[in-house]
């Protein structure tokens, strides 16, 4: 008697395991742990979903010439030289921290830093509130989706798509609609020529800094 395909016989259908959630509760084998972005990781994600992200590698900064350093014990060197290279390549200096990588956690130049901290602190928060380099990177992906997408929910559906890398849900479009119409009336002093990039800035600052857009699941 001819035995059935081995891929479709009722014993390769029954299943003994445990699910996942049950048999690795802590998800140290059969999945990845939920983790936060690092301080590198947060700046050239937001770099990235504008496009800006500069991918060439960085050959040096722009220091003065040495006749003009006149550096001292209590006027160090302090400059921070903006830039738009992957955060590999953005200088670091031993006696002032990036404020940037400061705030989330990043490593300590003076030290050897085998794990990092992971803080949650409310300037974190007010970062993604009111950092002129998000609020530019927010402006920029509004502009984007004003003109890559006509109509409110299109460009709701391009923003997440663009941030978040999946599909807009039917709850994503709710509240977008929600946002942009309440956040209309908020700045109805605003010319009206102006109200709509306002609106579309402030919904992708919202989803910048949404847990989604800075955890890995």
């Amino acid at each position: 008697m001819p035995h059935p395909p081995t891929g479709t016989s009722a014993s390769l259908s029954r299943n003994d395991s445990l699910p996942a959630a049950t048999s690795d509760p802590e998800a140290d084998y059969s999945t990845f742990r939920r983790r936060r972005l690092t301080a590198e990781e947060i700046r050239d994600s937001l770099l990235a979903v504008t496009g800006e992200l500069d991918l060439v590698p960085g050959e040096g900064h722009p220091f003065p010439p040495e006749e003009k350093w006149g550096f001292t014990q209590h006027g160090p060197f302090a400059a921070d030289y903006d830039t738009l290279k992957r955060s590999v390549y953005v200088m670091m200096k031993r006696n002032k921290r990036h404020p940037f990588f400061a705030l989330f956690d990043g490593a300590d130049p003076n030290a050897s830093t085998p794990v990092r901290d992971r803080t949650t602190v409310p300037t974190q928060s007010l970062y993604f509130m009111n950092d002129p380099f998000l609020h530019a990177r927010a402006a920029k992906l509004a502009g984007m989706a004003m003109a890559s997408a006509t109509g409110e929910t299109a460009r709701a559906e391009w923003l997440v798509r663009r941030v978040m890398g999946r599909a807009a849900t039917r709850q994503d479009l709710r509240e977008a609609s929600t946002f942009l119409h309440d956040y209309a009336t908020a700045c109805a002093d605003q010319p009206a020529s102006t109200r709509p990039a306002l609106a579309w800035a402030a919904y992708a600052r919202v989803l910048l800094a949404s847990n989604e857009f800075l955890h890995i699941d």
